[in-house]
């Protein structure tokens, strides 16, 4: 299985065997070829990855959400909804 990624601002192409967490992650890069149908048949950058849930969303939101970023379910499930916030949240609207 291998997995191409492209980054929307520089137009970088990597090709990878496995889906990267990390890539997955940033909004910048989206998966534009892999075994994943959704992923692979749709290439605008709206549709191109998972949304990321609301913070105010519950648990199985973020489960999923962790899940489709690559993790595995069982990992993703044990984690509590704050630690699945802290590995894959982005909220850059609150400020210390």
């Amino acid at each position: 299985m291998t997995f191409v990624y492209r980054n929307s601002n520089t137009g970088q192409v990597v090709e990878v065997a496995d889906r990267d967490p990390c890539l997955d992650m940033l909004d910048n890069w989206r998966i534009i070829s892999g075994p994943e149908p959704a992923a692979a048949s749709e290439s605008g950058p709206a549709s191109a990855g998972p949304d990321r849930p609301s913070e105010n969303a519950n648990k199985a939101a973020w489960v999923s959400y962790a899940v489709a970023c690559g993790m595995p379910e069982a990992d993703a499930k044990s984690l509590s909804k704050a630690a699945l916030i802290e590995e894959f949240g982005e909220d850059s609207d609150v400020e210390d």
